[in-house]
């Protein structure tokens, strides 16, 4: 059985107390003198309105909750792209995260060291690199964003773990693994590598639409949730969204690999008492709100390109070249993993129907 703690709340006061109450509280699992990683979204250097990464106020009331049971909180996450240092201070810096770090005293790992651990329950993958600032923890708290993801439908607490492989690793396994169910059990597999002792879910300010990057749109949902479970935080979300959680990729894989939870208890609020109405997914999910059958959908350029070349450098495949300042896309190559336009800065880059072959 797991505990889904979910509550109303504000940026102003994002009551991360009342919320943990019903798990026990913060002193459940932080201990004096634990060093804390808050392992945070930060997708990419983007202003804290868009949605994109953790909203800096809401790790700022997890830090605070962390200090009062006695723990050192830091921050980190590998953002998409190159795991550098420049990366990260960019990160940090546009997100807001370095400013509200600042004010906390709350250390930011600049660390871009790696080190190859095998993966005793991994299914699609045996080892593979993670980042030294995950392994530097005692405690490890994950603070995913509640937003669509193009590729996976929904990225929740189940993906946020992914943030501990350094980013060209990611594309490397967006590579080896461009079906949906792959990539899905790759991301299971990280995540029971080094499962966080506690997921604090950042509802408040959701992403709908043409998610995870800048292509999605900010949406008002006003909630926080709590739990030691990521399958049974993300199995919530989808219930108040409408949708079959099963649905989801990583949801269906848990489901296979019986990491569902056997019942979820609600002390709070439940997933009823809060339906998300009209919540929009993004164009390769409709038909989890339809019930018809997926389109082919695959990256679509705009005139908003600006042939920056992120697109080019990010693709796995190499299917997206730039040719006279504007970015264009090799169906043949292309495998539909949309990492083109997650990093597009531009927003230059949309999911759309495709003709491959």
């Amino acid at each position: 059985m797991a505990d889904v703690s979910i509550i109303k709340t504000t940026y102003i006061r994002p009551e991360i107390k009342r919320l943990l109450e019903p798990l026990g509280g913060m002193g459940c699992f932080i201990k004096k003198g634990d060093r804390v990683l808050l392992k945070v979204n930060l997708l990419s250097p983007s202003e804290p309105e868009k949605a994109v990464t953790t909203h800096p106020e809401f790790v700022r009331a997890v830090a605070r909750e962390v200090k009062k049971s006695g723990g050192s909180p830091f921050i980190g996450d590998s953002p998409i792209g190159r795991f550098s240092r420049r990366s990260l201070k960019k990160g940090y810096h546009v997100t807001g995260i370095e400013k509200m770090a600042g004010e906390e005293q709350i250390p930011l790992n600049l660390d871009t060291g790696t080190k190859k651990l095998n993966i005793s329950l991994g299914i699609r993958i045996k080892q593979s690199l993670i980042c030294n600032y995950a392994l530097n923890a005692d405690k490890i708290i994950a603070m995913p964003k509640l937003k669509t993801h193009s590729f996976q439908y929904m990225t929740l607490a189940c993906k946020v773990m992914y943030g501990i492989v350094p980013g060209l690793t990611k594309v490397k396994y967006h590579a080896l693994f461009p079906g949906r169910a792959g990539f899905a059990d790759m991301l299971l597999d990280i995540y029971l590598l080094l499962k966080p002792c506690l997921i604090i879910m950042d509802g408040i300010l959701g992403m709908e639409g043409e998610g995870p990057g800048g292509g999605g749109d900010p949406v008002e949902l006003g909630l926080a949730l709590a739990s030691t479970d990521a399958v049974a935080i993300d199995i919530s979300v989808c219930r108040m969204i409408g949708i079959e959680p099963v649905g989801i990729p990583v949801l269906k894989r848990a489901k296979i690999r019986r990491l569902w939870p056997e019942q979820i208890e609600y002390p709070l609020l439940r997933p009823e008492d809060n339906p998300i109405k009209d919540f929009r997914l993004p164009n390769t999910a409709v038909h989890l709100l339809t019930g018809k059958n997926a389109s082919n959908i695959g990256p679509v350029i705009t005139d908003r390109c600006i042939g920056c070349g992120e697109c080019e450098k990010i693709c796995p495949k190499g299917a997206v070249t730039v040719v006279d300042r504007l970015a264009r896309v090799m169906y043949s190559k292309c495998i539909q993993c949309l990492c083109c336009h997650e990093i597009c800065p531009e927003r230059a880059i949309k999911p759309g129907n495709i003709r491959t072959g």
